[in-house]
């Protein structure tokens, strides 16, 4: 869970993550108003959907996470557009091995701290391994005018 320290629109978190994340054939999917401002984001890598009471409750703008199943991420939107609701969070889904691929860094740098702290002189690598299943999509034809179901209109 964090803060950005700027508000950016759905859209701008949703391109910046892409470029900072591995490419993959999935791409990122977004649900909620493009335009938005979000500041405050709360992240987990890996599957995320079994989270949504959890980040709810947090009250955070924006849930970045990864295999959101259509069932659990169709309740929490509609949760989020309800009588009274905020809008809040809109959802972002990477890809799953994309989306615990940032921390890596990290936990090799955490790793090989642990193993010299105990006498070790072991060398941590990150694997650059391709682990994503997918090879390739084919988007729909009509996926430029498919629904914005947060407001009814085309985009």
């Amino acid at each position: 869970m964090g803060t950005l320290s700027d508000s950016v629109t759905l859209r701008e978190l949703a391109e910046r993550l892409a470029t900072n994340i591995p490419g993959t054939a999935q791409g990122l999917r977004i649900a909620g108003d493009p335009e938005r401002k979000v500041s405050t984001v709360a992240v987990c890598g890996g599957s995320g959907d079994s989270l949504f009471e959890q980040v709810r409750a947090t009250g955070a703008d924006v849930y970045i996470t990864a295999d959101l199943r259509h069932h659990p991420a169709s309740e929490a939107r509609e949760h989020a557009l309800g009588p009274g609701a905020t809008g809040t969070p809109a959802l972002i889904d990477a890809a799953h091995s994309a989306s615990e691929a940032l921390w890596l860094p990290w936990g090799a740098e955490d790793l090989q701290r642990a193993l010299a702290a105990q006498g070790f002189d072991i060398e941590v690598f990150v694997s650059d391994l391709r682990t994503d299943p997918w090879d390739f999509r084919v988007p729909s034809p009509d996926s430029d005018s498919a629904p914005n179901h947060t407001s009814g209109e085309t985009s």
